[in-house]
């Protein structure tokens, strides 16, 4: 890798592209824009034809979504982690 490859790539990133926002989260490019069109993550901002997405906003959309969304849909947890033996 070269050096100024590698200077960029340790950089901290302030936006994303689409691919690179729904990467983060460990979600398809689909389910990303699911999550857009229905609130659950903030809109993109179209910058000279460029759309990418705040790292702070969506870090922020996804705490929101984890504490929502604790467990799993159905799941009312396991009635012996509660258990002390």
């Amino acid at each position: 890798m070269a050096a100024s490859s590698l200077r960029e790539a340790s950089l901290p990133r302030f936006a994303l592209r689409r691919g690179e926002a729904a990467a983060a989260l460990a979600i398809s490019p689909g389910t990303f824009d699911s999550w857009i069109e229905n609130g659950r993550l903030p809109k993109g901002k179209r910058i000279d034809g460029v759309v990418v997405w705040d790292v702070e906003r969506l870090r922020d959309a996804w705490l929101r979504l984890y504490e929502a969304d604790n467990h799993l849909d159905g799941d009312d947890g396991n009635p012996f982690d509660e258990l002390v033996v």
